[in-house]
């Protein structure tokens, strides 16, 4: 064998460093965008903040905030905390403990159990326990891992930690856990409970009332009862012992607000995080100074034109942004008065033809970006759909098809809920052509359980 190289011609398409940086500077939300520009500030001494143009946009966009507040405030499809109605509801949530959970439960077993093995084996268990509370490991392997031989010892401490508070907790599967939580919170009907927990837990999930009834002769109001008590248990033990995750604050790229005629609608872009950049001045006169030298020349002129290009890459993403935004308000106007059952459909090459950019450079400025609306908060992606056909001349979108089976759904009759025939001949009624497998998949999507489970 003889190495030799063999020099071969191919195209490949390279992006010029300018159209890298804007495809970057495109792609970040707003709140990436503040990250990336306080890097390049950083990086480029010749780029700085403009504080004087900083301060007129964010006071503007303050009146505009302002302006948007109060009229969410006076839209009927919002709901606000008012101070009064859900005082008693934040009173009834669990508080969660600050301590972890396996130190509370080895608190409880250290004043339960003094000998050492009998510590060991509480321990080990303790420690083994998932995020949600359950023991995932039989005794038998907690016996085998430990070399202790003596299984019964291990289903005592078991037995012990089971016994801790919360109630449920090292138990190794659901049934065990409700059964746990029945012993030691509901002694009176604690012999019911046990016998619907351990043969009719399927049952119950899909609302058999009337089979449960008839199999233990208990009437169906006293089957409901206990239901009630057993979907009041906690499936996950260890819930409000566990750390709340750190809230996470969607800050919106596009902010749309009603005029005050109540008819037309303003669209403005959120800049008011996002500072106002300009190369500095004294840098600039540097390059007309006789007395710096060729190198330091250099430096500035590739500096000077890196700050160029950063500013430029910023605006045009504004430009970009603002374009799909108006495009959005012109062709959704009747989701902007009606709410989300008015979507049309829209998908990316309808917006990138009205604005004359391409599809990708479209999908790029409308990812994990928000849009700040009359109806709430959403991503921009909420706007595209594809349509349905409807009759000959018309389409409507598949995400307003979901919007009025959710609206239907959440409407019907909950002793007689409708199917999915039902819910087609509906649309049917309506000019609307969908398939029945169509009906059930949107359904699905929406987490809407079938006919036969959303009986009450």
């Amino acid at each position: 064998m003889r190495i030799k190289l063999s020099p071969s011609q191919i195209q490949k398409q390279t992006l010029a460093p300018i159209m890298q940086q804007s495809i970057e500077i495109l792609l970040l939300p707003i709140t990436e965008l503040n990250s990336a520009i306080e890097q390049e500030l950083q990086e480029n001494p010749l780029l700085e903040v403009d504080d004087e143009k900083t301060l007129s946009e964010k006071e503007s966009l303050d009146a505009l905030i302002e302006q948007r507040i109060s009229q969410i405030k006076e839209s009927p499809f919002e709901n606000f905390y008012d101070g009064t109605i859900d005082d008693e509801i934040m009173e009834q949530k669990p508080i969660t403990r600050s301590a972890p959970l396996e130190d509370y439960l080895l608190e409880q077993l250290r004043f339960e159990c003094d000998d050492p093995i009998e510590l060991e084996i509480g321990e080990f268990i303790i420690g083994n326990l998932n995020e949600e509370g359950y023991l995932l490991l039989s005794c038998e392997e907690i016996n085998e891992t430990l070399h202790i031989n003596n299984i019964t010892l291990v289903e005592k401490i078991l037995s012990k930690v089971q016994n801790f508070d919360p109630p449920g907790i090292a138990s190794r599967n659901l049934q065990e856990c409700l059964l746990n939580q029945v012993l030691y919170r509901y002694n009176g009907n604690s012999i019911l409970l046990s016998k619907l927990i351990t043969e009719f837990l399927t049952e119950i999930s899909k609302k058999k009332y009337a089979d449960i009834a008839r199999k233990t002769k208990l009437s169906i109001e006293k089957v409901k009862q206990l239901t009630e008590i057993i979907a009041s248990l906690e499936p996950k033990p260890a819930r409000n012992f566990r750390p709340i995750t750190e809230n996470i604050y969607i800050k919106p790229d596009i902010i749309i607000t009603k005029n005050e005629d109540n008819k037309n609608f303003t669209v403005t872009i959120n800049k008011k995080h996002v500072p106002q950049l300009r190369i500095n001045k004294i840098y600039q006169r540097m390059l007309h100074n006789p007395n710096s030298t060729q190198e330091e020349q250099e430096f500035i002129r590739e500096k000077i034109k890196n700050a160029i290009l950063f500013i430029r890459s910023i605006e045009q993403r504004h430009q970009t942004i603002e374009n799909i935004a108006n495009y959005i308000l012109e062709h959704q106007r009747d989701f902007f008065f009606q709410g989300s059952t008015a979507i049309k459909p829209m998908v990316l090459r309808d917006v990138a033809q009205s604005i004359d950019r391409n599809e990708s450079t479209v999908s790029r400025a409308i990812n994990n970006k928000y849009i700040d609306t009359p109806h709430g908060l959403l991503p921009i992606k909420f706007f595209f759909s594809q349509g349905l056909s409807k009759c000959a001349n018309s389409d409507i979108s598949s995400r307003s098809m979901k919007e009025e089976l959710k609206d239907l759904i959440m409407n019907e009759n909950k002793s007689k809920p409708l199917s999915d025939q039902e819910i087609q001949n509906y649309f049917e009624s309506k000019d609307m052509k969908i398939a029945r497998r169509t009906i059930s998949k949107y359904r699905q999507n929406l987490n809407i359980l079938p006919s036969h489970l959303r009986k009450e």
